[in-house]
């Protein structure tokens, strides 16, 4: 998430925003930092069930639509798990689209 739309979210939950910001991306560096106790961040829901020592703070966040594109090479045969994935994302598409219509 980038940082001017975590922003947004804090400030539409009427938090205030922290001072510093660091944005990095290895999962472990998040972790430690976390580990600080100094830093927040945002992970997945799946995330904090796996970490029980992760603390999960009482803020909600819209549902945000992200186009996403699924890209084949040319001339290339899809494998029958990258055939599978396909098809599942797209049946889960689907449903999704189904349960917000």
């Amino acid at each position: 998430m980038s940082g001017r739309r975590l922003k947004s979210v804090i400030t539409r939950q009427k938090l205030d925003y922290p001072r510093a910001t660091v944005i990095v991306d290895p999962f472990e560096v998040r972790i430690s930092l976390l580990a600080s106790g100094r830093f927040i961040s945002i992970f997945s829901s799946a995330l904090s069930a796996r970490r029980p020592d992760l603390k999960v703070l009482p803020v909600k966040q819209p549902l945000m639509r992200v186009p996403v594109e699924i890209v084949t090479l040319k001339n290339r045969t899809i494998s029958p798990r990258a055939q599978l994935f396909i098809d599942t994302s797209r049946e889960i598409a689907k449903l999704v689209k189904r349960k917000e219509g």
